[in-house]
């Protein structure tokens, strides 16, 4: 993002965005980290079954609907933010005045991101 936050002009809307995806993104993303450190209270009920007063959550829950909750949520929360880095991109690609070398660069993005 602070490589986007480079091919925008200063105050514009664009730029407003990606800076705030600098905040949310890694916010975002230490929330669900916790998560998969932690999956258990203890942590230790994460891999011994025999831990019967564990309280577990997410990725460390025996119940399947917890667990695919928490899977979807995950899922659809990364999509979410992905997507909005990727329009953010195309919108600036597609933009009339956008220069060339911007525009060359931009597709570079978009290629590794097919990878």
């Amino acid at each position: 993002m602070f490589q986007y936050l480079r091919m925008f002009k200063a105050g514009s809307k664009c730029s407003l965005l990606c800076k705030c995806l600098i905040l949310i993104i890694p916010i975002w993303g230490l929330a669900f980290c916790l998560f998969y450190w932690i999956p258990c209270i203890p942590l230790a009920a994460y891999w011994d079954l025999s831990i019967t007063d564990a309280k577990c959550w997410g990725f460390g829950s025996c119940q399947w609907g917890e667990f695919g909750r928490f899977f979807v949520s995950q899922a659809i929360s990364t999509c979410v933010l992905d997507f909005i880095v990727f329009i953010l991109l195309v919108r600036l690609y597609f933009k009339p005045d956008t220069q060339r070398k911007t525009r060359v660069v931009l597709l570079c993005f978009f290629v590794l991101g097919l990878a």
